[in-house]
């Protein structure tokens, strides 16, 4: 039995607590004070209840507002929040760590980088690890309830990449069987599938998902010709940023389970075909994840490093300048840019020898 610690008050969350109840871990769910009316029924009953591909109701021990109480002796910290917060996790848990302890993210795009800058050369800083989806797709029924549509796993990351010989297999054994390792951080970044997936069909639906009397579903209805051509660009300026690198990035590949995608077919054909994907629901806000996360955190990411390159990226910028109009900002300065990866006017050599050593 492992010791885990869950930050966060969302399905995933939710889901990993039971997940790893069930699993026979002891488990502790931590949100702040000011979120923690989010998980208010599990506190009061420590109960989660999951349906759907995993059925499981479970006790979990520890729900509070109290981040020692829920990190303190924890072999394994999830912090399970959308990407613009995590630099402030990372000033939470600053200071309550130690470093032997294990931080996994999902869905994390670089997010090891934002936490050692906040951590720098601290000697509390834990080792970070990273991976490109969540465990599973899932989603919140009503408080206390999550349904799971699919299990799934994709190769981790760790920052540096030297902790993966030390650290990978205890990792395996101990939470989830993950299959193999990204060289680094960077190619774990470079390699999330949402950010190709999301924004093309996103943006050319955005009266849709604004509609307050339409319950738009992205797969079932914007997976279409229009969005869909968008988003084989965004991957084609994704693929050579990731060859700058030395990378062979595939990920949208394997997500529509083709070699190569030259045309907007084969991702319509997964979207309509794959009955996981086609019943979940949204988005139906333009604040939703899809928008604030697959654009400012991760494309803005790969841009401003690209940029720093000399890559030109002329659709990820012009999908970043349109959704920041929508969001009445700019992404551009407010998004995962390569300064606030302590990244900015690095070189490709420093970039990569920091992601696997930790040194630039």
């Amino acid at each position: 039995m492992k010791t885990i610690a869950v930050l966060g008050t969302g399905n995933i969350a939710q889901t990993i607590s039971v997940d790893m109840k069930a699993r026979g871990h002891e488990v502790r769910l931590f949100a702040p004070q000011y979120l923690f009316s989010r998980i208010r029924f599990i506190a009061e009953t420590h109960e989660i209840e999951c349906t759907g591909a995993f059925e499981a109701k479970e006790t979990i021990d520890v729900v509070t507002s109290d981040i020692d109480e829920a990190v303190r002796g924890a072999d394994y910290i999830f912090i399970c929040v959308p990407g613009n917060r995590h630099e402030e996790y990372a000033k939470l848990l600053k200071g309550h760590t130690t470093a032997d302890q294990i931080v996994i993210t999902f869905n994390g795009c670089m997010a090891s980088l934002i936490y050692k800058n906040v951590w720098g050369d601290d000697d509390t800083c834990p080792v970070f690890v990273e991976s490109t989806i969540p465990p599973f797709s899932t989603r919140r029924v009503e408080p206390g309830k999550v349904r799971m549509f699919e299990r799934h796993l994709a190769p981790i990351a760790f920052f540096p990449a030297s902790a993966a010989d030390k650290y990978y297999d205890r990792i395996i054994a101990d939470i989830y069987e993950f299959p193999g390792k990204f060289e680094d951080v960077l190619e774990c970044g470079l390699s999330l599938v949402n950010p190709t997936v999301h924004p093309g069909p996103c943006l050319v639906n955005l009266s849709n998902i604004e509609k307050p009397d339409f319950t738009f579903f992205l797969y079932e209805h914007g997976f279409q010709p229009s969005g869909l051509k968008i988003d084989v660009l965004l991957n084609k300026e994704r693929l050579r940023i990731g060859e700058a690198f030395g990378y062979k990035i595939h990920a949208l590949e394997d997500f529509a389970g083709v070699d190569t995608i030259d045309s907007w077919e084969p991702m319509y054909a997964m979207g309509h075909g794959c009955h996981a994907l086609t019943s979940i629901a949204g988005p139906n806000d333009i604040n939703y994840r899809y928008l604030t996360e697959d654009i400012p955190i991760a494309l803005v990411c790969w841009a401003s490093i690209a940029d720093q390159l000399g890559i030109e990226t002329p659709i990820m910028d012009a999908v970043i300048t349109l959704i920041g109009v929508a969001h009445d900002t700019d992404w551009f300065v407010n998004g995962r840019t390569a300064e606030k990866l302590g990244l900015s006017g690095k070189t490709i050599e420093e970039i990569s020898r920091y992601a696997k050593t930790g040194r630039f």
